[in-house]
């Protein structure tokens, strides 16, 4: 034996004097290969063991969330959809006290409309999504609109002194979610769950981003937005602010062309699945010349639109940044047009739903009166029968008494 072996077992046999209660302590030389092998071994075999242990266990609690999902699933689909109407009705007052809310809390208290921005967006959000999902249309929830709400939650309560997140939001907000009320017809349709939370995505932010650019005091803006405070946003540079809203929009076009795009192919082209870019190609678009390329060339043309769109609504935002009364113009302008929008579903569709039935009912009186024509002249002929067949049994019976009767 060497004298470093030695020392070894001698150091190992102190340690182990010092520490009873540990496992015999061999030696401290580095292990072999063959003993790193077999400790791999025993520990896949050990894991193993242990997926053996937890899979049914895994099994039960699935198990377990599905029949808890389905016992909450069926009060919901009653709800949503087979007992719509008293949904309807219930929130219709909701609406009408969510628009005085609004108002009252841009006017009194703006510094707490960003807490019930948030709040109102978890309320309205599961109920989206969980619609969507039922109708195959949760595809659409992967839009920029959500992205950019995303956003504005990032900045309000995780980043809200970084200037370049807060100018981008403010882009975003006031460009492409304010104008998509025009160009995606949103129609304060107050009594629609669906429409009335479209409105919301597209309206609340903008709203949100006014508050803490003018309606809040700058004290508040440094304590709690400091982004937005005039120190940090003294002015709208563009070159800047196009530089890092389209990082976002990359951001969010490479997580949508990855995750939907291409990983959900297949379930689109069958018909299973709806995206924006499938309605627009096959409802309003669905004859245009761009559709009719060779893919992905309708993709990428409509991926560069987007971005183009993006960029041409951001160039008004340094008005609206700088003038508080040109935003605020700007934020009713796009209210009335979705009210106006709303006007035009409610005369529209109830308008030609009434005249739809008016009709029916003009129909189904038509016919009624032919049946009853119909049948008043077959009673006539059928009485003008029994009647001749009566006076001719009834001559005839006169005609046979007579032969009977001896003449005198």
């Amino acid at each position: 034996m060497t004298d470093q072996q030695s020392f070894r077992t001698r150091l190992a046999t102190f340690i182990e004097f010092l520490d009873p209660i540990a496992s015999t302590v061999q030696s401290y030389s580095q292990p072999s290969k063959q003993f790193i092998k077999q400790k791999l071994t025993n520990g896949k075999q050990k894991l193993q063991f242990r997926d053996q242990e937890i899979s049914p266990q895994l099994a039960n609690f699935k198990q377990k969330t599905l029949k808890k999902l389905k016992t909450i699933d069926k009060p919901l689909q009653s709800i949503f959809f087979q007992n719509s109407s008293t949904l309807e009705k219930s929130f219709y007052p909701f609406t009408l006290f969510n628009i005085f809310l609004i108002g009252f809390l841009i006017g009194r208290y703006p510094q707490y409309f960003h807490i019930y921005y948030t709040a109102m967006l978890c309320l309205l959000m599961p109920v989206r999504f969980y619609t969507y999902y039922k109708t195959n249309n949760h595809y659409f929830l992967a839009d920029l609109c959500y992205f950019v709400n995303a956003m504005c939650l990032l900045f309000i309560w995780v980043l809200p002194s970084s200037t370049h997140l807060y100018q981008s939001c403010f882009a975003f907000t006031f460009g492409t979610l304010s104008f998509a009320i025009i160009t995606w017809r949103n129609s304060l349709v107050i009594h629609s769950v669906d429409k009335i939370t479209s409105c919301f995505i597209h309206i609340m932010p903008p709203l949100t981003l006014y508050c803490i650019t003018h309606a809040i005091t700058e004290q508040f803006k440094l304590q709690r937005f400091p982004a937005a405070a005039m120190k940090n946003s003294k002015s709208w540079n563009l070159k800047t602010n196009v530089f890092y809203t389209s990082i976002y929009y990359l951001i969010w076009q490479s997580l949508y062309h990855y995750f939907i795009t291409l990983r959900k192919k297949q379930k689109i082209k069958s018909g299973q699945r709806m995206t924006s870019f499938e309605y627009l190609t096959s409802h309003q678009y669905k004859n245009s010349w761009v559709v009719k390329l060779p893919p992905p060339q309708p993709m990428i043309l409509y991926t560069l639109f987007q971005y183009c769109y993006q960029l041409v609504t951001m160039i008004l935002c340094v008005i609206w940044l700088n003038n508080s009364i040109a935003a605020a113009g700007f934020l009713i302008f796009i209210f009335l047009h979705a009210a106006k929008n709303g006007a035009s579903y409610y005369v529209d569709y109830y308008g030609k739903k009434f005249e739809k039935e008016v009709d029916k009912l003009r129909i189904q009186v038509e016919t009624l009166e032919k049946q009853l024509s119909n049948k008043g002249s077959s009673s006539s002929v059928a009485l003008d029968e029994s009647d001749s067949a009566s006076i001719a049994s009834n001559q005839s019976d006169e005609l046979t008494w007579e032969m009977k009767i001896p003449t005198t």
